[in-house]
């Protein structure tokens, strides 16, 4: 007597054992899993102790502020684009969930700029004013600007400057510091027009709003969006506004999948039932079926709440998936119930068990060891599924040899019949016996062809391409990308942290200096219009430094030597200056060049209260005791490389490197060099678990096969559906990514499993037609549970949203290639090996 059928006897004779066990283990199971915490965070999938992922991860961390809704909104001019920013940000203000709403640098902070800034220049002037004034300070510049000041007292329009104002600053080198605060648009390019952020065209303008709840809640989220958009519906005729930003990608991906989640659970549900219908005309086995891994499932959260605490909700998602090469089990119990010789229920329940014990045992063997090799991963979320996966396969196993004999028990009252699916693969395996080469023939012919497509299989590491938003939102990111510069949603996060303002500012100093020093294209800071104490006098030493007697000198015989014209109604004079009229005349600006004592300073604590600090507040971040400023750079022009191109990722990472050697300290997020560094991680992965999974699987079957033709037969499905399936990907422009990787583990257990039963049933076979007849049967058993396995997790190739249908077309074309070899292939391969031409016997 077999074990099993020893446990079964047991159980039997002590009706009270399995209920009793059952009970404990739901208890258990169910006490561990309320300590498990999910998380949200993406990141929580990736390798924890990668310097890549952990400096992204903090930056993000550290400066929150990036979460924040942008609003778009565009009309036919500049006037009413004004004012549909106006309405909205006036009934934002009123929106429960919206902190604050920023949508124009009001009057006051403009005042409070030229009040603040007044003679500030010598502390600002860094490597790149000095290159300004020096442009600025030429006989042509002079000329020009003393042309508009003159024409401007005739009233002919220019500057309308005033005498005292070009007397004072005859250069502008207040404007040519006040322009710095154009670089403070966080990211967008656009200028100022009323104290709004409005595009060169003049038909877009800008309004940003921050949250009281993070985008990764979905559910307020959702309703926020909501809000804003019933606002946005209440503009003017022909004003229209667009809305990006976390919450509303978060909003979208939930509207997604919630519809595909009532999609695929319906096609889902509908067609495992039918498959189980057609295969044993009787839904017991679906009870058995479910229960076996649901409660596989259900220790597996229990003990992973018990030991850990916390867990990914998409790694969980995933494991579930992976439990369905655990439906297996209790299929081929089943379909071994259905096929048992006539007798009493309980004489085909033991027939049964002593058939499929052993291969069930070696499937099960197999695929945990397969799913062990997932410890290996560099992915904290793949660590995290071979945890849930392997758990949960042993006792789907468990529970499907202990469980599912009593709940097939009356399945196994009623006499055999066939049915619909045995049926077709009856008449499959005998098209195949009439015709024996020709699908071997075909499928060898196949392989190659469908393996070229290996060479178009590329690996997307971009995350932000698996996410579900609306046609819409992608629109209006393109709107806005186009509206404000075509790199604006590209930028580089840079975050400088200290214990105090002061501290942050002064690194944040050092990223500026680094950003020049490697050439980046542009970028957005503090450092242009707020560096720390310890830089501004720097600042004031090279403005000393570069105001020599001589270079003073050389300026006042500049502007000396310029002559413009004066209309009159006369005809037009001449206008000039004599040396000595220059000295006299602009005395009080020759006066700034040379300041004596020490200037007043820029104190960033003191500006904190004052109008002006809406303008700076969207780059400082505090929390957890430390102050972070953040850069936003652009570190290639798209004129240099096409984004995201090869020579962008090189460009970009020598780059960013040399800006590591100014500024270690700095945490940096480039997404165009963080993708590709997951790409490089997810291939290294794919050839690690491959390989480990691979060596364990065939050291297994060795020893339980002790035959090389018949190990190496059994891996003809998982070979030949590997092959297929990533050939076919890359035929069919689909890449693999972080989320349809850990599908190809799937497909690797289900093809050995397959393997495993078709060379066992001829291993146990005594004669061709004994085999006959046995894999008709394991043949109907393997196609219900590719079927099984097709609808459920097969129909999410119907999802809309791109992670989903990624893992749902990667899944159907896997188990589709696994259930054709294991069913046309690998019978085809035994038959010739084991029995002759012409003869019954092996």
């Amino acid at each position: 007597m077999s074990l099993w059928t020893a446990i079964y006897e047991q159980v039997r004779s002590r009706r009270w054992l399995l209920p009793l066990v059952l009970a404990m283990t739901a208890g258990l199971s169910a006490l561990g899993a309320l300590k498990l915490r999910f998380t949200e965070d993406v990141f929580e999938l990736l390798p924890q102790n990668d310097p890549t992922v952990v400096e992204g991860r903090l930056a993000l961390a550290r400066f929150r502020a990036l979460e924040r809704i942008v609003i778009d909104v565009e009309a036919h001019d500049t006037a009413a684009v004004v004012a549909g920013i106006d309405q909205l940000a006036a009934q934002l203000a009123r929106t429960p969930g919206i902190s604050k709403v920023t949508s124009r640098l009001s009057d006051d902070a403009l005042v409070d700029i030229a009040q603040a800034y007044e003679g500030k220049i010598p502390l600002l002037f860094d490597e790149a004013m000095e290159a300004d004034v020096e442009r600025r300070t030429t006989s042509a510049e002079f000329t020009r600007r003393l042309q508009e000041f003159v024409d401007s007292a005739e009233g002919k329009g220019g500057i309308q400057a005033t005498t005292a104002q070009f007397r004072r600053d005859p250069f502008a080198f207040q404007e040519l510091m006040l322009r710095r605060f154009d670089r403070l648009n966080s990211g967008f390019e656009a200028r100022l027009v009323r104290g709004h952020l409005i595009s060169h065209d003049g038909r877009h303008g800008l309004l940003i709003a921050e949250a009281s709840v993070p985008a990764s809640n979905t559910r307020e989220g959702r309703r926020l969006m909501a809000e804003i958009d019933g606002l946005i519906s209440r503009l003017p005729d022909g004003t229209r506004a667009r809305v990006i930003g976390g919450h509303r990608s978060a909003a979208d991906n939930a509207d997604v999948i919630e519809s595909d989640i009532k999609l695929t659970v319906a096609t889902s549900v509908l067609g495992v039932l039918a498959v189980f219908l057609l295969a044993f005309r009787s839904l017991w086995p679906f009870a058995a079926t479910l229960c076996a891994v649901g409660l596989g499932f259900g220790v597996a959260m229990g003990a992973q709440g018990a030991t850990v605490g916390t867990l990914s909700a998409i790694t969980a998602g995933f494991g579930a998936a992976l439990l369905g090469i655990a439906v297996d089990y209790t299929i081929h119990l089943a379909t071994a119930v259905s096929a048992a010789p006539a007798g009493s229920a309980a004489d085909r329940v033991r027939h049964a068990l002593a058939h499929v014990a052993w291969p069930n045992g070696m499937a099960m063997i197999t695929t945990a060891l397969a799913l062990s090799t997932l410890w290996a991963s560099r992915f904290a979320g793949i660590s995290q599924l071979a945890e849930i996966a392997v758990v949960g396969v042993l006792f789907a196993f468990l529970f499907a040899m202990l469980l599912g004999p009593v709940l097939l028990a009356p399945f196994a009252r009623r006499p055999a019949r066939s049915n619909p699916l045995e049926a077709g693969v009856r008449l499959a395996v005998r098209s195949r016996r009439r015709w024996p080469r020709l699908p071997l023939v075909a499928c060898a012919l196949a392989t190659p062809l469908l393996a070229l497509g290996l060479m178009h299989l590329s690996i997307d590491g971009d995350v932000t391409h698996l996410d579900g938003k609306s046609q819409s939102t992608r629109e209006a990111e393109e709107v806005v990308a186009a509206t404000y510069g075509g790199a604006t949603l590209r930028r580089t996060l840079i975050v400088s942290s200290g214990p105090d303002l002061e501290t942050a500012l002064l690194a944040n100093d050092n990223v500026a200096r680094g950003l020049r020093a490697v050439s980046a294209a542009r970028f957005e800071s503090l450092a242009w219009v707020l560096p720390a104490r310890q830089t501004q006098q720097a600042n004031l030493a090279r403005w000393r430094a570069y105001w020599t007697v001589e270079r003073i000198e050389t300026l006042k015989q500049r502007m000396a030597g310029v002559r413009v014209v004066r209309h009159t109604d006369q005809g037009e004079r001449p206008v000039s200056f004599t040396r000595e009229r220059v000295e006299t005349y602009f005395a009080e600006f020759f006066a700034t060049l040379t300041p004596q004592g020490e200037l007043p300073h820029l104190d960033a604590s003191s500006l904190r209260g004052r109008p002006l600090w809406d303008l700076m507040r969207n780059f400082v971040a505090e929390s957890d005791g430390q102050v972070s400023v953040a850069t936003l750079a652009m570190l290639s022009d798209p004129s240099e490389s096409e984004p995201g191109s090869p020579a962008a990722v090189t460009l970009e990472g020598r780059r960013l490197a040399e800006l590591k050697a100014h500024a270690p300290a700095a945490l940096a997020l480039n997404r165009t060099l963080f993708a590709s560094h997951i790409v490089q991680l997810v291939r290294a992965d794919l050839f690690l678990l491959g390989g480990l999974s691979l060596l364990l699987v065939i050291v297994v079957l060795w020893l339980s096969f002790g035959s090389v033709a018949d190990v190496l037969t059994a891996l003809i499905p998982v070979g030949g559906a590997m092959a297929w399936t990533l050939g076919l990907m890359g035929w069919l422009g689909i890449s693999f990514n972080i989320i349809n990787t850990l599908v190809t583990v799937l497909i690797a257990g289900l093809g050995i499993d397959y393997g495993i039963f078709v060379v066992q049933t001829y291993r146990d076979s005594s004669s061709a037609q004994d085999a006959n007849s046995r894999v008709i049967k394991a043949a109907t058993g393997i196609s219900a549970a590719a079927l099984t396995t097709l609808f459920g997790f097969g129909s999410l190739a119907l999802a809309a949203h791109p992670a989903l249908f990624s893992v749902g077309i990667t899944t159907t074309l896997g188990v589709l290639s696994a259930l054709l070899l294991s069913v046309v292939v690998v019978p085809g391969v035994m038959e010739r090996r084991l029995f002759s031409a012409g003869s019954d016997h092996v």
